[in-house]
């Protein structure tokens, strides 16, 4: 009884501390066209930090434009964000949410959370939606597996994110690779036609950081941008030839909901959004701009709204298993004038022994030498002239 009652009570502390330092982001805006008006922003992928981008947006159309920004995060067990593969709790506020920012990646979540998701879109709620959204969910079971960006029912056939934002990941009539991520920046300018669209309005020119995607947006889409990859890492001119234009992102006015009905909605998405991208203010305004038009609110759309960074943002580059930041909880973010992410954070792949890295790692740091200096400075004992050896490949069976 005594080990019962032990492990009953560990296991019922944890909960309660998740549940205590999980408490959702909320950025609380005071003046401006939002006022009134509530956004909620999902951030839960595994690479493109979308735990830095969603919070950097979040205090932008908060402080400058008024909206209430509330910024949900995959929580794990010690309610420290973790990116991907985690719970998302607070979901709860989606029932008031005006609009929805979403920034997902192959999620697996408890039933309860993807009922508040669902409800969201059953309603009709309008989205804005970045990157890897189309590819939102992965492995889920049960009720809602027909969620999964793999799944291929005709009675919902590619998940989630091909049935809301029109794309999912799939070579033949989705989305793929297109370029070199960490070695060939690119250019993201307005669709032929796209112009005049309320969304681009004072939008120039967007330099991405992040590898391009090659897109094939639905027959009912308005297209908005296409992207040219380069052969720099940084903005330049030497455009990568063998690259043609693809398409960057796009408009609809409606989707269909979960339950198969089809709602009339607006609806943004864009393959640009990993938390580098965040630098280029043309970037900002372009997603600005989406979440004003999104809602509804295309009317307080100026070619000079303030889209400036918000605090302090030095956006880690992307990675699947390393730089992303750790032992933070949400309560770290709030304020105005913090950094996004705090010095303080631990780094993914790093801590005081870290001598060298795998060649995965040093190529996401070969372009980037203000990220290596700020790394040798807190990790004393790291070079990022050394590299671990690649893992020998084991042999097929004859």
């Amino acid at each position: 009884m005594k080990i019962i009652y032990s492990v009953t009570v560990t296991f019922l502390l944890a909960i309660c501390a998740q549940t205590l330092f999980a408490d959702p982001l909320v950025y609380e805006g005071t003046e401006g066209p939002g006022v009134g008006k509530h956004i909620v922003f999902i951030a839960n992928d595994h690479e493109y930090r979308s735990e830095e981008t969603c919070p950097a947006l979040a205090r932008i159309l908060a402080k400058h434009q008024g909206f209430r920004c509330t910024v949900l995060f995959g929580i794990d067990e010690n309610g420290h964000i973790k990116p991907g593969d985690v719970p998302v709790p607070g979901m709860e506020a989606l029932k008031e949410a005006d609009l929805l920012v979403f920034f997902t990646r192959f999620m697996n979540l408890p039933d309860a959370q993807v009922d508040l998701l669902v409800d969201y879109f059953e309603r009709g709620g309008p989205v804005v939606g970045m990157r890897t959204s189309t590819h939102a969910f992965n492995k889920q079971e049960g009720k809602w597996a027909k969620l999964n960006f793999t799944y291929d029912g005709d009675d919902y056939r590619g998940g989630l994110g091909e049935q809301i934002f029109g794309n999912t990941w799939h070579k033949e009539r989705g989305q793929s690779h297109y370029g070199s991520n960490h070695v060939m920046g690119s250019r993201i300018t307005a669709a032929a036609g796209a112009a005049d669209h309320p969304i681009l309005t004072g939008v120039g020119s967007i330099h991405a950081y992040s590898g391009a995607y090659k897109s094939q947006p639905p027959a009912d889409a308005t297209a908005l941008l296409d992207v040219q990859v380069l052969n720099t890492f940084e903005p330049g001119d030497d455009i990568n030839s063998d690259k043609p234009l693809v398409s960057a992102g796009w408009s609809r006015d409606f989707y269909i909901a979960p339950g198969g009905t089809k709602k009339d909605a607006r609806v943004v998405y864009t393959s640009l959004g990993a938390s580098e991208d965040l630098l280029d203010e043309d970037a900002r305004r372009f997603l600005v701009n989406s979440s004003l038009w999104a809602g509804g609110w295309e009317d307080k759309i100026t070619a000079d709204l303030d889209v400036s960074i918000v605090g302090t943002y030095h956006p880690s580059p992307y990675n699947g298993k390393a730089f992303y930041r750790t032992g933070l909880q949400p309560a770290d973010l709030a304020g105005w004038e913090g950094q996004i992410m705090p010095e303080s954070a631990g780094v993914a792949g790093f801590d005081e022994s870290t001598k060298s890295i795998p060649a995965s790692m040093s190529r996401a740091l070969k372009n980037r030498p203000a990220l290596i200096s700020w790394l040798t400075e807190k990790f004393p004992n790291f070079d990022p002239d050394l590299t671990q050896p690649a893992p020998k490949k084991k042999a097929k069976k004859q």
